[in-house]
This record gives structure tokens, sequence and C-alpha cells, in this order.
């Protein structure tokens, strides 16, 4: 939810004249940094570049293997890609729809150096379960927890996180992201590597350690998300408020089954996904755009997209049979700060017909 406070920020930024890594920035990281109980909160330009500077700054490159999801968003694996690594894609849980320790091990060989968990819907993945296994195999673990600010942080945030403040977000920027460590070293690597490698700076020339990126996030960016971190709590409450109607209405729509991970106290709810178990998925979308409810699909099979198939061939899916039967069943439900529970009944009532329509 965007309001007056939001527009006045940015336009206080465009009267000062400072656009790019200003006061506004700093206060947005030191902001990140108290509400997640880290050392550093390092601002960058989206979600995606949080992820490929992370993983740059952790020292991945050719030939080297990670673990991630099958199911979710791309930009996970197009992370490790981008470095020159490997993504592998292992299954995940149908609850929680998170990498566990099995998947893992499925999906992983000799070339492994680590893991990339993401906490889907701001459902966290069962990071003591996936520590264990990645120091026993001598492997690092990171945390893609795009979706997991405003979740209970006793259940994320023990290793190097990455942030993402799309619009979709719980928190928003516009376009933005952040990544997350106690590490200093790490969170001096990441602010390097963020602004084309600058290292420091003698008798005003800058000095360039690496060759870095242009993921600078703008001051105009930034002031949007500090007006939003003042009020996180009361977006969270009225998600888990919406989410809490949906899970009532729900209970009584044959085909519609409601992930039990959602069921987990302190969540963001990033988003609502179900799984449709009756009818046509796309179909029930389109019928439900017909009722007036603007609906998406919940996530990807990773390893089905053309660029994964076209470079590993179509057998890195194989194993993950899960990932797969979401990506076709999954839907994601509207979840917006003006929903009120009459609303949510009637979004109920569309899908009950729609996937009477569809069977």
């Amino acid at each position: 939810m965007l309001g007056d406070e939001e527009a006045e920020a940015v336009a206080a930024v465009l009267a000062t004249g400072y656009l790019v890594n200003g006061p506004q920035v700093a206060a947005l990281e030191r902001g990140l940094a108290d509400r997640c109980g880290v050392a550093h909160a390092v601002a960058v330009s989206s979600g995606t570049a949080a992820l490929h500077v992370l993983c740059t700054a952790k020292g991945l490159s050719i030939g080297d293997g990670v673990v991630v999801p099958a199911f979710g968003y791309p930009a996970t694996a197009n992370a490790v890609e981008l470095c020159g690594g490997r993504a592998q894609g292992a299954d995940v849980d149908p609850d929680t729809f998170a990498l566990t320790p099995d998947t893992v091990l499925a999906a992983a060989d000799d070339t492994t150096v680590g893991v990339l968990a993401v906490h889907p819907f701001g459902i966290p993945a069962p990071m003591a379960a996936l520590d264990a296994l990645c120091q026993e195999r001598g492997w690092w673990l990171l945390e893609d927890a795009a979706c997991a600010l405003g979740t209970d942080p006793d259940t994320w945030g023990s290793h190097p996180a990455c942030l993402s403040f799309h619009p979709r977000k719980t928190l928003t920027t516009a376009e933005g992201g952040a990544v997350l460590t106690d590490d200093d070293a790490l969170g001096a690597r990441v602010r390097m590597l963020r602004n084309q490698g600058t290292d420091v700076s003698v008798k005003g020339w800058n000095r360039f350690g690496a060759a870095g990126f242009n993921y600078r996030l703008s001051d105009v960016h930034a002031a949007i998300g500090v007006v939003q971190l003042g009020r996180l709590d009361g977006i969270i409450a009225k998600r888990r408020e919406v989410a809490g109607w949906y899970r009532q209405h729900l209970d009584t729509v044959d085909g519609v089954r409601w992930p039990r991970g959602f069921d987990r106290a302190g969540l963001s709810m990033q988003s609502v996904v179900v799984e449709v178990m009756l009818g046509e998925r796309d179909a029930i979308i389109g019928t439900l755009a017909g009722h007036g409810v603007q609906t998406t699909i919940g996530g990807y099979a990773t390893f089905e997209q053309p660029y994964y198939v076209g470079k590993y061939g179509p057998g890195m899916g194989d194993r993950a049979s899960v990932s797969a039967r979401l990506a076709r069943r999954s839907l994601t439900l509207p979840v917006t700060h003006a929903m009120g529970e009459d609303d949510v009944n009637a979004v109920c009532e569309a899908i009950s017909t729609s996937i009477h329509v569809g069977s």
C-alpha cells in the first residue's frame, strides 16, 4: 500500500538533488539491520541483484553446483547461472514449498558447493536441518528471503540472506532489495561489488578492487522503503487477517488444498497460495477474471523453462515431481490492504464456482 506519506518522502528527495547512495539509503539500511537483527544490511537495486552480488561475494565460480528449489521463481536459479555456476534443481515439500535435506541430497553431486534455500511466500525453510546437512558436507548455506520480511525472525536469518522490495512484497521500494549478514568481511565485499567494485577513495579518486556491478539503490526508492518500514507491522497484521479469512472460508470449498505451511504462526503472508485439486488451474484463473477476481499462478517449475531445458536437457526436472505438480496446480489468491471479510468470501465463492465450471 502506497499513500501520501511515500509521495511526500519522494518529493523531499527530489528537492535535495541527492539521488543515489544518500541519507535515505543509509536510513533504510539502518532500519532493516535493526528490524532483522543483523550487523549489516546492504541495499541494492533489486532482489535479483541481491542474490547475484551475494553469490559473487561468496566466490561462486564457473562449474560450481548450487542446490536451489525446482519450484518458485527462476531468479534464484538465475543468480547461480549468472555467476557461471550450475543451478541444481531440488524438489520441494508440498506443504511448505521449500527444500528438505532429502531433496537437497537427491539433487547434489560432487560439484556442489552450497545451497540457496528459499523461504517461499514467507514460509520458512527448515534452516536447522539444512544447516546441519551443509555443515556435514562442507557446503555454504544462503537464504533467499525475498518473501520473508515480517516473518518471525527466529525462523530465518541465521545465514547471509537476500530481500526483495518488489511491489508484490510486504515492503516495497517500487524496485529494490538488500543483502543481510553478520559477517563484516562479507558485508564489506557486497558493498564494494554493488558499486562497480569501488574499494577506497584516495585523494578524491576511486579505487576499484573488483569487477563489480551497478547495483546501487537510489534515494528515491529508499525513501519509499523508509516510510514502508515504519508501518510494516500494520501491513503484515492486515495480510495475516486476510489470510485467516481465506483459511476459514476455503474450508468449505471442495477441490482446494490449503498448504499446512500457512498455518504456522508469525508468517509475513507475502502471498497466499493454494493448490487446485479439481479442475484446470489456468482455466480457473480465466473464469475468476470473469468474476472480477485477479489471480495468478503460484510459481514456476524452473527446470521446465526453455533456458534450463536448452542447457541441461529435460532430465533435470525428472526428480522434481512435486514441483512440476505445483507449477500446474498452484494458485495465488489476492491479498490487499483494502480487502474485508466479505471480499474474501466473494473470492472463495468465485473459486468454488470456477472449479465446478472447470471440472
